[in-house]
């Protein structure tokens, strides 16, 4: 009877402890899709903010799907939405940027922000819609709207 209260204290013992070790390792996991998530849209932010085109294009992915302002919409290549936002950066001169929420979404996740702009010598702003999924272990953006 002792031996098999000592299996059984070992047993429990050692789920618990695979138990933890899984916690920890689904905490670091999470902790590690944050910050990357947070890098990937700070740098997204500041890419939009300056109107860099160049840099913003390195998160289009095969097929982005656009919605702008100027009356863009579709999915485009990487080639093609890197001249369309050229394009309307240089329309639509950047004063202002900031994303005002962001979703961490492990599937999907996306953030709105305010566009600040002039255009033809008028201040307006717009709304910004951008949504990220992950292909290979690169984050590419599947849609940006900017309404």
């Amino acid at each position: 009877m002792k031996k098999l209260l000592s299996i059984l204290l070992i047993i429990i013992f050692y789920s618990g402890f695979i138990s933890a070790q899984e916690n920890f390792r689904s905490n670091i996991q999470s902790k590690d899709f944050n910050q990357i998530i947070n890098y990937v849209f700070d740098d997204i932010e500041i890419s939009i903010r300056e109107g860099n085109v160049g840099r913003l294009s390195k998160y289009l992915g095969a097929q982005t799907y656009f919605s702008l302002s100027n009356g863009v919409n579709g999915y485009y290549s990487p080639n093609q939405a890197y001249y369309i936002l050229e394009d309307f950066f240089n329309l639509y001169k950047v004063t202002a940027f900031k994303f005002n929420q962001i979703s961490k979404d492990k599937i999907s996740p996306y953030a709105t922000g305010t566009f600040s702009f002039d255009n033809k010598g008028k201040r307006n702003t717009a709304k910004v819609y951008i949504s990220l999924k992950k292909i290979g272990d690169k984050w590419n953006i599947t849609q940006l709207t900017i309404n």
